[in-house]
């Protein structure tokens, strides 16, 4: 390796950022927690997105192969590699779900 001692210095700082640390806790707990919090993903567009969709437009977004199950909700930021709909939830509330745009349909909701 050394003939990259870039990737050598890179792997070097990705070890010390470490595993962190995993709290178990019941799926109750969990919705607990979620209900208290409140989402802050920022507002942002594409503008070269190719459907000319918007932070605001309502869409919905639901895997490409099977299980096609759509998940409705409202953009607020999108990209080539991502978009994030909020949406709100009977048990938590309000929240924003992130997608990859690989493997995922968006289509107008």
């Amino acid at each position: 390796m050394k003939s990259f001692p870039r990737v050598v210095a890179w792997e070097e700082r990705i070890r010390a950022i470490g595993h962190g640390t995993r709290t178990e806790m019941s799926s109750a707990d969990a919705l607990e927690i979620a209900a208290k919090a409140r989402p802050e993903s920022p507002v942002f567009g594409d503008p070269t997105d190719p459907n000319g969709r918007n932070p605001g437009d309502v869409v919905a977004v639901m895997p490409d192969d099977y299980g096609k199950i759509p998940v409705r909700g409202e953009i607020v930021s999108l990209s080539s590699q991502h978009i994030a709909i909020r949406r709100s939830d009977e048990r938590v509330g309000e929240m924003v779900v992130h997608f990859p745009r690989a493997g995922f349909l968006v289509v107008p909701g």
